[in-house]
């Protein structure tokens, strides 16, 4: 079995375009003046330690444990591909904003937390193939709404009360798509949350990776997520630019755990529900 170790590291925010894009103020923030090399496979194999970067309050992601060690989804995934290759675990503390500087300033090698794969993020790292997806879908009522919601068309009312968290990615598909909703904008989920089981809100669009533990620990309300995915996106492991020995490696390993049924089976045990938007099996990468 592979040893893990938490190593601390700096700032724990929100994501942010600007933490995404980083170049070499970034570095410079971090103490470097340009982007070190990253550590290839070969070195990775001859110290026989992996360093990966989580964010433990990315909840169930990552979290601290009653031993104040990192855990979660993303940890049990990188213990499992540090025993795949044979090597030792470190576990590195970061944030948001700081995870792919850590990359880029070679403090850790491959980058976890939900790290959606976007244009942007893709010309400053390399992605492997998905770890998993995340879906945008509308958290509701069965009952004690104002109107019937049965399908996202139905939010399109005057009569439906929406609450959001600012700056969320459910704020633009309303906009679009249900512009005659009313619609409160919230600080935090447990403000929305509590909106909503106190009958002062009747439904929120939202990631359901984001609303699915929150959802569990309001206990006495009717919850129900409408089938419909609104929109999906694809979340890999980040490793420094041009790093392909150990991203091939990666991806490797990554199917084999994805067809083992490995992935599936950490999702539901963090998340408590099948992933809702499964990851196809393809070994073309």
């Amino acid at each position: 079995m592979s040893a893990d170790r938490t190593k601390g590291g700096t700032g724990t925010g929100g994501l942010s375009r600007r933490g995404a894009l980083i170049g070499a103020a970034s570095l410079a923030g971090l103490g470097l003046t340009k982007s070190a090399l990253a550590k290839p496979l070969a070195e990775v194999l001859s110290t026989k330690k992996l360093r990966a970067g989580i964010n433990p309050t990315l909840v169930p992601f990552g979290v601290f444990n009653q031993q104040n060690q990192i855990d979660g989804f993303d940890a049990d995934i990188a213990r499992e591909i540090a025993r795949q290759m044979r090597v030792e675990l470190e576990i590195v503390q970061v944030g948001s904003p700081d995870r792919i500087p850590f990359l880029q300033a070679d403090r850790i090698d491959i980058v976890l937390g939900a790290i959606t794969r976007t244009v942007e993020r893709a010309l400053v790292i390399d992605y492997t193939i998905p770890l998993h997806t995340q879906s945008v879908v509308v958290l509701t009522k069965q009952s004690g709404t104002a109107v019937p919601i049965a399908k996202p068309a139905d939010l399109d009312n005057p009569a439906v009360r929406l609450v959001q968290v600012r700056g969320t990615v459910g704020i633009p598909w309303i906009q679009a798509n249900a512009p005659k909703a009313q619609v409160t904008l919230l600080d935090n989920y447990p403000d929305t949350f509590r909106a909503l089981q106190q009958g002062r809100a009747d439904a929120m669009v939202d990631v359901l990776e984001s609303i699915v533990v929150p959802m569990k620990n309001v206990a006495g309300v009717p919850w129900k997520v409408l089938d419909e995915v609104l929109a999906s996106t694809w979340v890999g492991i980040g490793v420094q630019k041009g790093n392909t020995t150990l991203k091939d490696v990666l991806n490797v390993v990554l199917f084999e755990m994805h067809r083992s049924g490995f992935v599936g089976k950490t999702w539901e045990k963090w998340f408590g529900v099948p992933m809702k938007t499964p990851v196809p099996m393809n070994p073309m990468f």
